[in-house]
């Protein structure tokens, strides 16, 4: 059941692809957060800069349980992956060390409403290069570490 609700999810990013224009930049965020008001409001966020530059798209995928990411990104490359840390069944760090030994140069942005010192040690402790954001964040820090990780020029403007 789980792995047809993968495929689902693959197949309706595909669909999103269909109507790409020869000159679009494609960009895939998958993001996890076992709250799904904290990740709709992040999609929201980045959908809001994106729309203000031509040729970028970005193709962005929520996805609640740890461990359906996992099996998902294991189908899927995305460009960047923004997760939460503390989770139930798979903390975050744990998620983002099983995804670095299948891709190592994957951009991560962890946000997190508990960013102790333990929790910052042991994300970068699987991700030396990961970006950490304080829940809640605000939304200029959100398109700028998405922009320092994609190398992208996202502006937010209220």
């Amino acid at each position: 059941m789980v792995t047809n609700s993968i495929d689902q999810m693959i197949k309706d990013i595909e669909s999103q692809l269909t109507d790409v224009k020869k000159e679009e930049k494609i960009y895939k965020i998958v993001m996890v957060d076992d709250i799904k008001s904290i990740s709709s409001s992040m999609k929201r966020e980045l959908s809001f800069v994106a729309r203000k530059i031509d040729n970028v798209k970005l193709v962005m995928v929520d996805i609640q349980d740890p461990e359906i990411a996992f099996e998902y990104l294991q189908k899927s490359k995305p460009d960047l992956l923004i997760s939460d840390v503390k989770m139930p069944y798979l903390m975050g760090d744990k998620l983002i060390e099983a995804v670095k030994k299948l891709y190592p140069e994957l951009p991560v942005i962890v946000v997190t409403g508990f960013a102790t010192k333990e929790n910052i040690l042991s994300v970068y402790k699987s991700d030396k290069n990961s970006i950490i954001l304080s829940k809640p964040w605000e939304p200029e820090r959100l398109v700028a570490a998405v922009n320092q990780m994609l190398g992208t020029n996202f502006q937010w403007n209220d």
